[in-house]
């Protein structure tokens, strides 16, 4: 009962915490983050609510504080009901939680759907040990998914010649016994339009 109290109350201190994120990539000129209009470069609070112009737009971010990467998109939030980068975090955290330290909880963090942008590091509560890995599967294909830190690694390994419009695909997680375990069947991966990529001057 008091590691659940103790638990309880990190959360808490962790959700109370101001937290800043740097915009690496935006698939639009600007966005308008609170009060300010924002590009790429631009550093903003979590607390900041976001005003999405369109369900296709997206924007890649950082953590200064943690350094790590997510993929914030419009439709998620509208979905979802989020409001800021620290409504998606705090969810994030909710889902991760369950099952912590184990691959059900790589699954509720997925949802089922991945949004991507060239490339994109999924944040997953699970530390692979040496010989043991994440990869996908599609169309009898399996693709080995990289690892930065705590991150899953989506580059353009995954399409292969050209990008599709979505893709659905299993993933999979391989024992250095040599078994494999179905994580999260029919994961859809949707890539995200990113022809716009300015960098504050």
């Amino acid at each position: 009962m008091r590691k659940i109290v103790l638990l309880a109350l990190l959360l808490v201190s962790v959700s109370l915490r101001a937290e800043d994120f740097k915009i690496l990539f935006i698939n639009t000129e600007s966005i308008k983050i609170g009060k300010t209009t924002r590009v790429a470069g631009d550093v903003f609070s979590d607390a900041e609510k976001i005003y999405w112009k369109d369900g296709k737009q997206a924007m890649k971010v950082m953590s200064l504080d943690t350094k790590k990467q997510y993929v914030l998109v419009s439709e998620d939030f509208r979905q979802r009901k989020l409001k800021s980068a620290k409504d998606f975090i705090v969810k994030n955290n909710r889902l991760s939680t369950r099952g912590i330290g184990n691959l059900s909880s790589v699954a509720a963090l997925l949802g089922g759907r991945i949004y991507w942008l060239n490339p994109t590091l999924i944040t997953i509560e699970y530390e692979p040990d040496e010989g043991e890995f994440f990869f996908l599967k599609a169309n009898d294909e399996e693709i080995k998914l990289e690892m930065e830190g705590p991150q899953l690694i989506l580059d353009d390994r995954i399409w292969g010649e050209s990008v599709p419009i979505q893709i659905e695909t299993d993933l999979y997680f391989h024992y250095k016994d040599g078994e494999n375990e179905l994580v999260d069947p029919g994961v859809l991966i949707i890539p995200l339009p990113n022809e716009i990529h300015l960098k504050k001057r």
